[in-house]
């Protein structure tokens, strides 16, 4: 198990008040100052916040910034270059690589609406914020032409010992942002569970390679991929280093999917 891995699977054990402590998340001298662009539809975009340094090591974070027009949604925000002010931050889970209330600090303005689960939902209850929790199986009209639908992510096998790093109980989540027709997946850090079958029609998806028994691996990844069929794909949540899983995920996706890198 690599050191991200170990190092989050502790975090999932103990109060982030201390967790935060133990761990230093910063933005990579690697990261890209112009950001690779991903368009799925007519005035959509789709961005990465940013390369991002966990305890020394260059990571690809889950963290998405996608432009509509003048509509601006943040998924996971973290050690964020800009500081545009968002309409909707939503939140998967928890865990301090997805959930960074500093970064939703420099995003927030009177009307954003954060969406996430319950137990995120919790841990921003002392803050006067706009808060919508979620859980799988929901879905949400946030304004005239964009939909969430919240789907299951947790995993299927211990990642150390008896210990699961997301727990179905957590009830954790993915999204299907539906932008006028367009629909986007963020998997959330999920294997590939049973709840995912179903989905369908998906222009872009975003989803997590890293392993280690805390998200699909590439070969899980590359399959729910292939089941899918969205026109384009991007990987997520993997140390920049570890370049065999990115080379194994190109290698057994579909041609017919668009593979971006996004840095």
């Amino acid at each position: 198990m690599n050191k991200i891995g170990v190092i989050f699977i502790f975090l999932a054990c103990i109060p982030c008040s201390m967790g935060c402590k133990l761990i230093k998340i910063e933005i990579s001298d690697k990261r890209n100052q112009n950001p690779q662009i991903v368009r799925p539809g007519n005035n959509i975009e789709v961005t990465s916040t940013g390369l991002t340094r966990i305890s020394g090591t260059d990571f690809f974070p889950s963290g998405f910034r996608i432009l509509e027009n003048d509509k601006l949604i943040y998924i996971d925000p973290l050690a964020l270059s800009d500081t545009d002010r968002a309409d909707y931050i939503i939140i998967t889970h928890q865990h301090l690589d997805h959930f960074s209330i500093k970064d939703i600090k420099k995003l927030l303005k009177p009307e954003t609406i954060i969406i996430c689960p319950e137990s995120v939902a919790d841990k921003l209850q002392r803050y006067d914020y706009m808060i919508k929790a979620v859980k799988p199986g929901d879905l949400i009209d946030l304004d005239d032409n964009l939909t969430v639908e919240v789907i299951a992510a947790y995993n299927l096998h211990n990642a150390l010992l008896w210990f699961k790093a997301h727990p179905k109980s957590k009830q954790n989540a993915g999204y299907v942002l539906n932008i006028n027709s367009i629909r986007i997946y963020h998997t959330g850090d999920s294997d590939y569970v049973p709840e995912m079958e179903s989905i369908t029609d998906i222009n872009l998806i975003l989803v997590p390679i890293g392993g280690d028994n805390l998200t699909m691996n590439a070969d899980d990844a590359a399959r729910l991929v292939n089941h899918i069929k969205p026109e384009f794909a991007v990987p997520m949540h993997y140390e920049t280093g570890e370049s065999n899983g990115l080379e194994r995920f190109r290698m057994l996706v579909n041609k017919n999917t668009s593979l971006l890198l996004l840095q």
